[in-house]
C-alpha cells in the first residue's frame, strides 16, 4: 500500500485545533516513516477516559445525528457519528455491496442486534441507501424469522453464523449472499465448514470492524481474508511492545486513522488486536489485506525460543477442534539442558487426528513447535500463561 499521504496530511491540518489532538500532531508529514515517528499512538483507555467526561469531554461533537454505545470495560462508551460520517461509510459499503453483487430488489433480512448497539443499523443503513429492501429482525426466535425469511424472499443474510445455521434449519432458503459477524468465521474452520455446507452457492462474506472503525474491512469476491476500506482509514501494523512499525507479513498489532471523520477523530489508535498486514494486487480497488483478519490480543506477551507469543492466539489454534472446550494452558519452563520448554495443556478429549491439529496449527501461528501437549477433562483454576524460567 503506498502512503496516503494527502489524506493523512489533510487530516493533521483539519485535527490542528482539535481539543484532543491538538498540540499533539506534526503540520505535515513526508511518508509512513515520519508518520510513525512523530505522531503519537493514543490508547483506548484515552478516549474511553475523554468521551466518558461530562458532554464527551475533548471528543465532543455537536454535529452527531447518531449514537451508538458499546461496552469498553465497566462503562457503555457513546460513538457519535456525524451526517458526513454516516455518508462516507454508507458510500464505502456500497461499493462492497456492488461487489458482490446485490442490487435493488434484493431482501434483506439483518439478525444483528439494534438495541444501543452498532451493527443492525449499521447494515440497514447500507443496504437502504442502495436501494436494498431491509427487514430489521434482530436476533432470536429462529422459527419466526425463518418464516418471515422464507415468505418474503431474502435473499441477503446479515448476522452470525451459528444464528444463521438455525435459521437456515428452521426452514429459511439459503440466501444469495451472507454477511457473518459476532463471532469468528473464517478463522474458525470448522464453523465456515458447516455454513458453508449448509449454503453451498452462496457469496460469504467475512468481515471486521470495531465500533470506533466502522467499517475496517471485508470479504471481497475473490479476495483471501479481508481487505481494508482504505478510503475511509489508515492500517499501520506495530511491534506492541516497541511501538514501531513491523514489515507486512510480521505479526503485531493493529492501529487505525481515521482519513476524515467528523464525529469522534481517532490517529495512530491502538486496537489491541494482533494481526497480519499484507499488501496485494488491487481487489476492487483496495490493496491492504489482513488476510487471517484478527486472532488474538495483544495484552499479554511471553518471549519463546526467541519468538514473540500472545495467549490469546491459543484461541484460534483450538477453534473448531472436536472433543475440546477452548480453555487451555501455557507453561513455559526452562530444559535441563537449556533452552525453553514449551507444554500446552488443554481441555476435553484429543484424538490423534485432533492432536495432529493442534500442533499443526499451533507452529503455523506462533512459528514454534510444542514440547508436550496434554488433554485433561477439567482444566484446574489459574492462570492462562505459566512463566516457569524466573
Amino acid at each position: 500500500m503506498s502512503f496516503p499521504t494527502d489524506a493523512i496530511n489533510a487530516a493533521l491540518e483539519r485535527l490542528r485545533t482539535h481539543p484532543f489532538h491538538g498540540g499533539r500532531l506534526p503540520a505535515r508529514v513526508a511518508d509512513a516513516e515520519e508518520f510513525a515517528r512523530t505522531v503519537p499512538l493514543m490508547t483506548r483507555a484515552q478516549f474511553v477516559a475523554e468521551v466518558t467526561k461530562p458532554g464527551h469531554g475533548a471528543f465532543r461533537s455537536s454535529g452527531a445525528v447518531r449514537m451508538n454505545l458499546t461496552p469498553m470495560g465497566p462503562a457503555l462508551v457513546p460513538i457519535l457519528h456525524t451526517r458526513n460520517d454516516l455518508d462516507r461509510m454508507t458510500t464505502a459499503c456500497r461499493t462492497h455491496l456492488a461487489a458482490c453483487g446485490i442490487r435493488p430488489g434484493d431482501v434483506c433480512a439483518v439478525t444483528f442486534g439494534y438495541h444501543m448497539f452498532v451493527a443492525g443499523l449499521f447494515y440497514q443503513t447500507q443496504m437502504e441507501a442502495h436501494g436494498v429492501t431491509c427487514i430489521p429482525l434482530g436476533p432470536g426466535e429462529s422459527e419466526r424469522a425463518a418464516e418471515v425469511c422464507a415468505r418474503e424472499g431474502v435473499t441477503v443474510l446479515a448476522g452470525n453464523p451459528t444464528f444463521a445455521l438455525k435459521l437456515l434449519a428452521a426452514g429459511m432458503p439459503a440466501p444469495r449472499v451472507f454477511f457473518a459477524g459476532g463471532e469468528p468465521f473464517t478463522g474458525n474452520a470448522t464453523l465456515y465448514a458447516q455454513v458453508r455446507a449448509a449454503m453451498p452457492d452462496t457469496v460469504l462474506v467475512d468481515s471486521f470492524s470495531l465500533s470506533e472503525f466502522l467499517p475496517v474491512a471485508r470479504t471481497f469476491p475473490g479476495s483471501v481474508g479481508v481487505h481494508v476500506f482504505d478510503e475511509l482509514l489508515y492500517a499501520e501494523v506495530i511491534d506492541p511492545q516497541s511501538g514501531q512499525p513491523v514489515p507486512d507479513g510480521e505479526r503485531g498489532e493493529l492501529v487505525l486513522t481515521h482519513l476524515a471523520k467528523e464525529a469522534q477523530p481517532l490517529v495512530r489508535y491502538r486496537t489491541g488486536d494482533l494481526t497480519i498486514r499484507t499488501t496485494t494486487a488491487p481487489v476492487h480497488g483496495r490493496t491492504v489485506c489482513l488476510p487471517q483478519v484478527v486472532f488474538g490480543r495483544t495484552d499479554e506477551m511471553v518471549k519463546v525460543k526467541g519468538v514473540k507469543l500472545y495467549p490469546s492466539e491459543l484461541r484460534t489454534v483450538l477453534l473448531g477442534v472436536g472433543g475440546l472446550t477452548g480453555r487451555c494452558r501455557l507453561t513455559v519452563d526452562r530444559k535441563p539442558g537449556g533452552g525453553d520448554r514449551v507444554d500446552l495443556t488443554v481441555e476435553g478429549t484429543l484424538d490423534d487426528a485432533g492432536r495432529e491439529q493442534v500442533e499443526r496449527r499451533f507452529a503455523t501461528q506462533t512459528l514454534i513447535g510444542l514440547d508436550n501437549l496434554t488433554a485433561v477433562a477439567a482444566l484446574p483454576d489459574g492462570p492462562a500463561t505459566l512463566d516457569r524460567r524466573n
